[in-house]
């Protein structure tokens, strides 16, 4: 009997960090294509948002379960703990129950014209008197100078965004106004390898950086700790390479918020030559779904 009660005893000992290792938290985030998306498939095809927050907990050793609803139901829901964490979340703090993780990933307003137009702009009043696509109330997100830009004659605004990059391919409109990441989703949609150098790119508007919110501090500074070695190996290109292809900037505010800047740039050299000679998987094509902005 004893030998029975030591042999149990020996194998939950043995079992116990792997129980722990696999437990499953629920993850909740709404909708918006590429950041966030209700793929119904497995991991990695969620968006850029959701694969990286998973991926950093599936290096803690934790499964995880997606839910998704709006934001503003997905803040109440960590609150009160019916679920673990959400993404993304803006310019939070720290709350009993609501606890900000370092930035995890990185929202980047852009205006892009086409590079044989030559366009120049310094600042977002030089786009008066030129045609202007952006996405649908757009003047919510940005300061007072796009409002006025919203009340020019030729600004026009899209519910679809998934159209806007062709709009500006086809010289519809001189500028688009969109976040970087989706612009290239969208562009790149069916084809990764497409052309992004028919674009100007004009940082006229601040990028801004969103994180994960937990529900339990400890879990919040564990992932903290795993995030900056994500981003410190460049596990995070693969994530960006796998909806908007190769060749596509790194979220540069983000790795200088994570301390991660010098570090990046020391191994940009040899990384540039070690992806001349890796072939990669092609990636898995999404359907488009437009949800607009957060």
């Amino acid at each position: 009997m004893r030998t029975i009660q030591h042999a149990l005893i020996v194998l939950l000992l043995i079992s116990f960090p792997i129980m722990v290792a696999g437990k499953t938290l629920v993850l909740a985030s709404s909708e918006g294509p590429p950041h966030t998306i209700n793929s119904g498939q497995g991991f990695g095809t969620h968006g850029i948002d959701i694969d990286v927050a998973t991926a950093v907990l599936r290096r803690m050793g934790y499964e995880v379960k997606l839910e998704f609803m709006g934001l503003k139901r997905a803040q109440r829901e960590v609150l009160l703990g019916r679920v673990d964490a959400m993404t993304p979340t803006f310019s939070a703090k720290d709350m009993a129950g609501f606890y900000i993780s370092s930035p995890s990933v990185e929202y980047k307003p852009t205006i892009f014209s086409l590079k044989e137009n030559q366009y120049i702009p310094q600042v977002l009043l030089d786009l008066q008197g030129h045609s202007i696509v952006t996405f649908q109330d757009a003047p919510g997100y940005f300061d007072d100078d796009f409002l006025y830009l919203a009340n020019t004659q030729f600004y026009q605004e899209m519910a679809d965004m998934g159209i806007i990059p062709e709009l500006i391919v086809k010289g519809r409109y001189d500028f688009a106004v969109l976040d970087y990441y989706i612009f290239y989703y969208y562009y790149r949609l069916h084809d990764k390898q497409r052309n992004t150098a028919i674009f100007d790119e004009h940082q006229l508007i601040d990028p801004v950086t969103a994180s994960v919110a937990f529900h339990d501090k400890a879990l919040r500074d564990e992932f903290n700790r795993a995030l900056i070695e994500f981003y410190r190996d460049g596990s995070y290109k693969q994530v960006l390479a796998r909806y908007l292809g190769q060749g596509i900037k790194p979220p540069s505010l983000l790795l200088e918020k994570l301390g991660l800047n010098v570090a990046i740039e020391l191994n940009e050299k040899l990384e540039d030559d070690a992806e001349s000679k890796v072939t990669t998987e092609p990636c898995q094509e999404l359907e488009p779904v437009n949800k607009g902005y957060h």
